[in-house]
This record gives C-alpha cells, structure tokens and sequence, in this order.
C-alpha cells in the first residue's frame, strides 16, 4: 500500500468520526467532468477514497453549465461527451432550475453543501472540483472532504482547519 493511499485512508477514518458512512456521496461540478473525460473518474475516485461505495453525483445547475458550454456554432464534441457521463450519475436537486435569475455553478454547489448557510455540511457530501475558489470557501463549511485532479491524479486535500477543530473538540468531549 502506497504512502498517499495510507494518508488518504486515515483522512477518510477521521472524516467518519464525523459522521461520514458509506456509500460516500461524491458531488462533482462540471470543470472537473471536462479535464477528466479521458479517464474513469469514478475507479479513480475509488482508489483515492478505499471504497467501491461511492455515489456520483452533479447537480442541475452543473448539468446546465455544460450544456450552455455547448451552445452555438462551434460545439465542442468533448463537451457533449462530459453531458452524456453526466447524465450516468444521480442528480441532485437544487432547485435553482426553475429560478429567473440562475445561479452560478459556483454559488449552487455552496447553497447544496451548505444549505441553511451556517458553515455545515449536513448532508455530508464529498466534493470533487477543479474550481480553486469554490474549494477556499468551501474549507470553511465543517466536514467537507475535497478532492480534485491534477495530472491525472486524484488528490484528496488534507482536512481543512476549521474540520479538524471540530474533530478534536469531538475528541476532548469523549
């Protein structure tokens, strides 16, 4: 066994004393569907998190942004071959559909981890995204694992601060 594959291992243990259970819900944006469409993501993601448990899932809005990168003249087949891995996974409602004003991925994917706004992932969903500033404001929402690909690796990040807080105050209170 590999060094990260430990590390990770370990990540994810200290993760389920936070309550996260198998089948680990993996919620993924549509950048991170378009720089992996030569891999298979969801093996990789296996391997990175010790589990062949997982649930992929993308949310409308994601789904939505792809199809708005495919509009026009000038389609890109790679774009229409990310919607169609997209439609494979669970979608997750998020209810941002049906709005006049649309919201960003960005601005979706921090309402559908942290849905009241008050820095907790309730419905404790991994998330998988290639956006650096969705992942900074995200290490603020207490537990969220995050995960993104560079060079064809799957890179768990190491639990964020304001997490690993909340674990050892978790700790103490036993």
């Amino acid at each position: 066994m590999g060094k990260r594959t430990k590390q990770y291992k370990k990540l994810m243990r200290s993760f389920e004393f936070l309550g996260f259970r198998t089948p680990y819900q993996v919620l993924m944006t549509s950048d991170i569907l378009l720089d992996t469409l030569k891999l298979d993501l969801i093996t990789l993601f296996e391997k990175t998190l010790s589990t062949k448990n997982l649930k992929p899932m993308i949310t409308q809005c994601c789904i939505r942004a792809l199809y708005d990168k495919n509009h026009g003249p000038n389609r890109d087949p790679a774009v229409a071959a990310a919607i169609e891995r997209a439609k494979t996974f669970e979608r997750r409602r998020c209810g941002h559909l049906m709005d006049e004003d649309a919201k960003s991925e960005r601005e979706c994917m921090l309402s559908v981890v942290d849905p009241k706004g008050n820095g907790q992932n309730k419905f404790r969903y991994i998330v998988a995204t290639q956006d650096e500033e969705l992942r900074n404001r995200l290490r603020s929402v207490v537990p969220t694992p995050l995960m993104y690909v560079r060079r064809s690796v799957v890179i768990l990040e190491p639990m964020a601060e304001a997490s690993a807080k909340v674990r050892a105050r978790e700790e103490l209170a036993k």
